[in-house]
């Protein structure tokens, strides 16, 4: 992939976009692996939505938002956004692997 300020035309800019838009795909794929594998090490349905862990998961992430420069208000709401799909993921895999138990 050519950097974006080597870019010649838009069609290499858009070829990186799409090719990043393809990365962050795989990336939520991937991140669905860690959190149907967390499953395993929950006791119950009510362990699940970790409302602690995930308020220091958003701090977290408002810090990385600054330190690169992107509007943190909006990596805040993608992530208020994403979260609740992989509770929600994690809770139906959960209660589905609990009845083959």
């Amino acid at each position: 992939m050519i950097a974006a300020n080597e870019c010649k035309n838009l069609m290499e800019i858009r070829a990186g976009i799409d090719a990043i838009d393809h990365h962050i795909v795989s990336l939520l794929q991937q991140r669905m692996e860690y959190v149907l594998s967390a499953a395993q090490f929950k006791p119950n349905l009510e362990s699940i939505p970790a409302p602690d862990r995930v308020e220091r998961m958003l701090s977290e992430r408002q810090r990385w938002a600054l330190e690169k420069g992107l509007d943190p208000h909006f990596v805040i709401g993608l992530f208020h956004r994403i979260i609740p799909w992989y509770i929600e993921t994690q809770t139906a895999y959960w209660q589905q692997n609990q009845h083959r138990s």
